[in-house]
């Protein structure tokens, strides 16, 4: 049986060397009670002293018997789930230990803590556990307290009248904070006599029943109770001088006391007080618990003089509605005669003027509760029972078949054992139980009513989904085709431009620049558009952010102009991510593009690196919660309304002027973020700036950091020597033109038109060099292709290119060289060469 302490104790059982004895030290340093326990019967013998938390290690459960433990955890009172820390082996957690769910099933109540951990952990958990065991501590003393107080009113509703329960009141809650007396007492209209007419009293204690004045009891005293203040003396002999009530408290025993006034209308009316024979410090807890009974008590009290009032009303108007013209009915049972005034004749359809008798009555009553009614009006006619008559029935009309409700009460009146008389009212109840009969209708059909309300609304919201999404859609599609068509109207008007005969070469020379730099802007806005979708496949390698972020300020030095100083606050701690370098670049590009315009190209730009333990509250939902590199960039600009954040990572949403920026530039680092595993949070300031924070998740320091080889990269011969590449490309157009790209750079082309060919082509033709493949294909993919060929062909380089494609960005490259659409003609050089020497090794 466990003692219902409130211990504040820390028990450890770790049998294996010093183990426990490390851990009590930890936590006595940290102010924390605990003890060791040398076995597991020694640990359940001092759970019945009491403890607020385990701590265990696994081995201590591994082989002991687990029996008594988990009887002494089973057997916990209602309130209680005691808090086990529980030391397990590095990798013991529940994701790689079997046993510790069997431990988890056990203990219930269970922290994991693998081995090795910082002493803080340990004292950390233990706190938060001490913390937790404090809650149950409260929500046992309020339980009891509400059982305390059940009891109570259970007990004073038995209570014959005010007194008794009054007396019952001051007895539990005497008993309940172990008072020596418990007394009441009413106060006299002079408000200074009170008279205490019964009491409670410990053994040994003598009764205060009494009469008193108050004035004798001192100044304080009699001030506080005719205030209406409660009155709390912890020692009286040390609290009250001699002529403020010392004397007359001592006189009758007293050396604590607690007294409740109740004033009514500015009076002193009554008293309760609670008196203690030795001095006691009042708890605030054991004076709330008085204030709570007192309001009771005087709320009971106040209750039954209601009561009391109420049945007499009640009375009153039974007799004149008993009396009344309307729905009065007299039967003399002796005699045989039936009263009916008008009114209640209607209610059986008979006429006004036509004489009833009992014969009357019981041919009116509906067949179907003849009986019922029959027998409750024998009930109130028989002098051994005399009950109340008290139906409901249905009446059929005598003369006009009218189906009526009708509600009837009534008494009888007795002489001896003889019932003389009966009479009472009746009622017309047919509206009321229409009423009913729909209600219960209602209630039968709610739940399909409900169904299809929620049907309709599930409805009603898909529309608007829909609606919605469509005009993202539109906003979106709008927003390419007008960048679009813009790019398309440069191409267009330099072609036909250069279609001119006779045209200068210098022209010649302008309008190509032109058709190539639009292609490069059109490559960079689909490249945008997929990096928001989050469809660009990464190009993943391990590189310190920090590092990275230093080496590129020059270049935003020159991005966000001279008048603009950019402050960088990058750390000494290194912050490796592993994600795509040059699209991490452009992000930060974009981002600084946008605090320059944020800025009107003048004050200062942020730029802070530093490792975040965790993600701000509004990402916490969408992003992992381990550890984050966090990379912020603070402008000085006048800040974006609260109601336009929501807003700000929609593509081709801006709040620049026309011609300012397309609008994908933050929903190119959004997207960006997220493929990366991290997001992209935005705090803003009207009037102050704004600071976008980049969160990419924190990774191990490689053992070699590589790094990309200028030289090679450098590298773009404009011949292929012969070399024989496999081109696979369904699309003709794109095929004839790839072939002739290659044969004009010196390369000897086979062209497939699908997977199946080129496999074909490969058994066939044994010489090819490498494989030149689009990704998107019908039937087998590029990616797929190259998985055969590297299956079939280990050494034949496979160079695969996409302007998209939602398997190379849900699933990688798989190790295939990946050239991005649209290409240039040195690009594609330049990978097929580095391919081929790949191949050659």
């Amino acid at each position: 049986m466990k003692r219902s302490t409130s211990s504040e104790r820390a028990l450890v059982l770790a049998p294996r060397g010093r183990d426990a004895a490390i851990a009590v030290a930890m936590l006595g340093e940290a102010g924390t009670d605990a003890k060791a326990c040398v076995s597991l019967p020694d640990l359940v013998a001092e759970l019945d002293v009491g403890a607020a938390v385990v701590v265990v290690t696994e081995e201590a459960l591994a082989t002991a018997d687990l029996n008594p433990l988990a009887a002494w955890i089973a057997d916990q009172q209602e309130w209680s789930d005691l808090p086990f820390v529980l030391l397990t082996a590095q990798g013991g957690g529940l994701e790689r230990n079997p046993a510790a769910h069997r431990y988890l099933d056990l203990l219930g109540n269970t922290t994991f803590l693998e081995r090795p951990f910082h002493p803080t952990t340990l004292v950390s958990l233990v706190r938060a556990a001490l913390r937790g065991r404090r809650r149950q501590y409260e929500a046992r003393a309020r339980v009891e307290e509400l059982r305390f107080l059940s009891q109570l009113d259970e007990a004073m509703r038995g209570a014959s009248d005010a007194p008794a329960a009054m007396l019952t009141a001051a007895t539990l809650l005497a008993d309940r904070l172990g008072a020596s007396r418990c007394a009441y007492a009413d106060v006299d209209s002079d408000n200074d006599r009170f008279f205490i007419r019964n009491d409670y009293a410990a053994p040994g204690i003598a009764s205060s029943a009494g009469t008193y004045s108050l004035d004798l009891f001192g100044p304080r005293a009699a001030a506080e109770m005719r205030g209406g203040h409660r009155l709390v003396v912890r020692d009286v002999a040390a609290e009250l001088a001699l002529g403020e009530g010392r004397e007359m408290f001592l006189a009758i025993g007293i050396c604590a006391v607690v007294c409740c006034p109740l004033v009514k209308d500015g009076r002193l009316v009554a008293m309760m007080a609670l008196h203690q024979s030795n001095p006691r410090d009042w708890q605030t807890s054991e004076l709330a618990l008085v204030q709570t009974i007192v309001d009771r008590c005087w709320s009971h009290v106040e209750r039954v003089g209601a009561e009391a009032r109420l049945r007499e009303s009640e009375e009153r108007l039974r007799l004149a509605t008993e009396h009344a013209d309307i729905g009065f009915w007299d039967v003399d049972p002796i005699h045989d005669q039936l009263v009916w005034p008008a009114r209640v004749k209607a209610l059986f359809g008979i006429s006004a003027d036509v004489p009833v008798s009992m014969q009357d009555f019981y041919d009116g009553l509906h067949p179907d509760d003849r009986e019922a009614t029959s027998a409750a009006y024998a009930a109130a006619a028989d002098s051994t029972r005399r009950a109340l008559y008290d139906v409901e029935y249905r009446t059929i009309g005598k003369e006009d078949g009218a189906l009526r409700w009708v509600a009837a009460k009534g008494r009888g009146v007795f002489e001896g054992d003889r019932c003389i008389r009966l009479l009472g009212t009746a009622i017309d109840v047919t509206a009321r139980k229409a009423v009913e009969e729909q209600l219960r209708h209602l209630n039968e059909t709610l739940e399909q009513r409900v169904m299809d309300e929620v049907a309709e609304r599930t409805k009603a919201e898909d529309a608007l989904r829909q609606a919605q999404k469509m005009e993202a859609v539109g906003q979106l599609t709008g927003g390419v085709a007008h960048d679009f068509n813009n790019l398309l109207t440069i191409i267009k008007s330099s072609t036909d431009l250069l279609r001119r005969p006779g045209l200068a070469e210098e022209r010649k020379s302008r309008y190509v620049d032109a058709i190539s730099e639009t292609v490069d802007r059109a490559s960079r806005l689909t490249g945008q558009l997929l990096a928001f979708a989050r469809r660009q496949p990464l190009k993943r390698e391990v590189f310190d952010a920090s590092e990275r972020v230093g080496a590129i300020v020059d270049m935003l030095n020159t991005v966000v102009g001279s008048r603009i100083r950019i402050a960088t606050e990058l750390g000494a701690q290194a912050c490796f991510v592993e994600t795509d370098a040059s699209q991490f670049e452009t992000a930060l590009v974009n981002m600084a593009v946008n605090a320059r315009d944020a800025m009107q190209e003048e004050g200062t730009l942020s730029i802070r690196v530093w490792r975040a333990a965790r993600l701000p509250t509004v990402t916490r939902k969408t992003a992992p919660s381990e550890d984050h590199v966090a990379v912020s960039i603070t402008d000085t600009g006048h800040g974006i309304p609260p109601e336009k954040l929501d807003q700000i990572f929609e593509p081709f949403y801006t709040t620049k002027e026309v011609g300012r920026g397309t609008g994908l530039g933050l929903s190119q680092a959004y997207g960006f973020a997220k493929q990366s595993g991290g997001t992209l949070a935005v705090e803003s300031e009207v009037g102050r700036g704004t600071t976008f924070t980049l969160y990419l998740p924190l990774v191990k320091r490689p053992a070699v950091i590589a790094e990309r080889s200028v030289a090679a990269d450098a590298e773009a011969p404009k011949k292929g020597y012969g070399r024989r590449v496999l081109v696979v490309e369904d699309n003709v157009q794109v095929g004839t033109f790839s072939t002739q790209l290659l044969q004009d750079l010196g390369y000897e082309t086979t062209w497939a038109a699908d997977a199946n060919e080129a496999l074909r082509l490969i058994e066939e033709v044994d010489e090819f060099d490498a494989v030149f493949s689009d990704v998107v294909m019908p039937g087998m993919s590029g990616v797929q292709l190259g998985q055969e060929i590297r299956r079939r062909r280990p050494g034949l380089p496979v160079v695969l290119t996409s302007g998209y494609s939602h398997v190379l960005a849900e699933e990688g490259r798989h190790g295939f060289e990946l050239l991005q659409k649209p290409y240039a003609a040195e690009e594609l050089s330049r990978v097929l060469r580095r391919a081929t020497r790949r191949g050659q090794r």
